[in-house]
């Protein structure tokens, strides 16, 4: 029986003896590897990037910050829908009289609270009471302001059951 090595299959005369082991083939590699990759590494430093096809050319104009545009965000909480509603009004009324532009009111999500009470002090644990509580909340945003419109805003006369958060 003869002994086919892996040179035979190939059809290459074979140079492994076998007495010698084989080296392993990661540490044979790591020195080709290295270099290779310091060779791309050095030939990308020195080489401008070329742009890819269908890449689009950023010009040296849109690396410019662009000026922001100042505006107040409102944020308005109450128990009460319908203050809340007058509130926001007041508020377009008053932004709109002096030509800043107002996006919302935006209703953001009620928070409802609900409490449990049971009815009698002693007994009848079964016998209960359910109460909630309802948030009501918007949002405003004032853009383009000018100084007619931060003092209109500022000297509006809101309820006193609107909670409201003002951030610039």
């Amino acid at each position: 029986m003869a002994m086919v090595s892996c040179c035979a299959a190939a059809m290459q005369p074979c140079t492994a003896s076998r007495s010698a082991p084989a080296a392993p083939r990661a540490v044979a590699l790591r020195p080709f590897a290295r270099s290779l990759a310091a060779q791309r590494l050095k030939a990308a430093a020195a080489a401008p990037a070329a742009p890819r096809r269908g890449a689009v050319a950023v010009q040296a104009a849109a690396a410019a910050p662009a000026p922001q545009q100042q505006k107040i965000r409102i944020k308005l909480k109450s128990y009460w829908v319908d203050l809340l509603q007058d509130s926001v009004e007041k508020i377009r009324e008053a932004a709109s009289s002096t030509g800043a532009t107002i996006a919302g009111p935006v209703p953001l999500p009620t928070r409802k609270k609900i409490y449990t009470v049971l009815r009698s002090p002693h007994v009848n644990k079964d016998s209960r009471e359910q109460f909630e509580v309802r948030l009501h909340q918007r949002l405003i945003d004032v853009k383009d302001l000018s100084s007619q419109t931060v003092d209109r805003l500022m000297s509006l006369d809101l309820p006193a059951g609107v909670d409201v958060e003002v951030k610039l």
